[in-house]
């Protein structure tokens, strides 16, 4: 628990040191738009995965509507 809490402290401290250089705020700019390019995707994602789901659905409807 104690080595977590070291390395939480020293990770708090890198990044407050990178906040205040430009180079840092260069890197926290790339962060929020990883982070936005990440959340894009993962919407993008659920709405493919739904659209899918409709298209299974239509499909398994369609089958079972056969006769022989």
């Amino acid at each position: 628990m104690h080595q977590m809490l070291t390395t939480v402290t020293k990770r708090l401290a890198n990044l407050k040191h990178l906040l205040s250089e430009a180079d840092g705020s260069v890197f926290v700019e790339y962060l929020l738009l990883l982070t936005l390019v990440g959340l894009g995707v993962i919407v993008g994602l659920a709405a493919v995965r739904t659209a899918l789901i409709n298209e299974l659905v239509d499909l398994a409807n369609a089958i079972a509507a056969i006769t022989p």
